[in-house]
């Protein structure tokens, strides 16, 4: 049974608005129009002053990297963390304050993107960009010393990312850590309409609607845009958490099987018991333990190839 602070938490999940935005597809666009006006969220003053955070603008879009000061200690972990959102949405707080968590866990440094939009931008474009930055990174960090790793869209990205790696050879990074990962944009999943109804924060309706808003001219079951149904052979290791109040949880379970199916020996799958969609990144106890296995996760696979 989650936590007592877990079952509040979930209870406060409808004020975020996040449960409205995505069950009213009609509303997506002016919805959307409205974020923009918002500046992006930066990481809060006190992570200033604890780590060394540095902001690049020369990509076209802000690229964040965030250290320890002092600098970073040879072989330590560096997170290439790409931010979940359903790719219309903007990174929030508690994804810098989890990334910072993290970081001060492991002693890693993070590359964290601020990356191009949908429906302004599109699959395509802002997998080659973040395709691009991850070249960028092994130029600084030895491609055995990087995690790629995501939340919701950002853990569907981090597996289309690894993938693209497979197919033009490019180095592939030490682990992959995906949190409630949004593997299949057609959100057309036996079992998730039953669990729709205990899922505080996704519908069914709005996923198709930002599936269909990120795969330009993709098909919304290529796997740039589903990798569930791309090569999953010959990737790195990789963790795979989910939650079972989450509509997401038949992304994780199908990904789980097909790695089994194949005969996987390197990836984990955490399945939390009555837990919603990226608790991980939320205060509470659940969290605090999924964010503690992860992080022993890139521990254990840190400097492999």
């Amino acid at each position: 049974m989650p936590s007592l602070r877990a079952r509040l938490v979930n209870l406060a999940l409808p004020l975020l608005g996040i449960r409205r935005f995505f069950s009213q597809p009609e509303k997506l666009d002016e919805r959307i129009a409205a974020l923009r006006e918002k500046p992006s969220i930066r990481p809060r003053r006190a992570l200033y002053e604890e780590f060394a955070i540095t902001e690049d603008a020369s990509h076209g879009y802000p690229v964040v990297t965030i250290a320890p000061k002092g600098g970073v200690q040879p072989g330590k972990p560096h997170l290439f963390y790409l931010h979940g959102g359903g790719y219309v949405m903007d990174i929030a707080a508690v994804h810098w304050d989890s990334i910072a968590r993290l970081c001060r866990d492991l002693g890693a440094s993070a590359t964290v993107p601020l990356y191009p939009l949908a429906p302004e931008h599109k699959a395509d474009e802002i997998l080659a960009a973040m395709r691009a930055l991850y070249g960028e990174l092994v130029q600084r960090h030895a491609a055995s010393e990087i995690t790629i790793m995501g939340d919701s869209a950002g853990g569907g990205m981090s597996l289309a990312l690894a993938q693209m790696l497979r197919a033009d050879g490019g180095p592939m990074p030490a682990s992959l850590v995906l949190f409630s990962p949004w593997v299949d944009a057609t959100a057309s999943a036996p079992g998730q309409k039953a669990i729709e109804s205990r899922d505080r924060m996704l519908a069914v309706s709005g996923l198709k609607a930002c599936g269909e808003m990120y795969r330009g001219a993709l098909a919304v079951d290529d796997p740039k845009v589903s990798p569930l149904f791309g090569p999953l052979e010959d990737l790195p290791p990789m963790a795979i958490f989910s939650g079972t109040s989450d509509i997401l949880l038949v992304d994780g379970q199908r990904l789980d099987q097909r790695l089994r199916e194949l005969g996987s020996t390197t990836h984990v799958y955490r399945e939390y018991d009555g837990m919603f969609h990226v608790w991980m990144l939320l205060p509470v106890p659940e969290g605090t333990q999924a964010l503690g296995q992860a992080a022993d996760f890139i521990r254990t696979h840190n400097g492999r190839t």
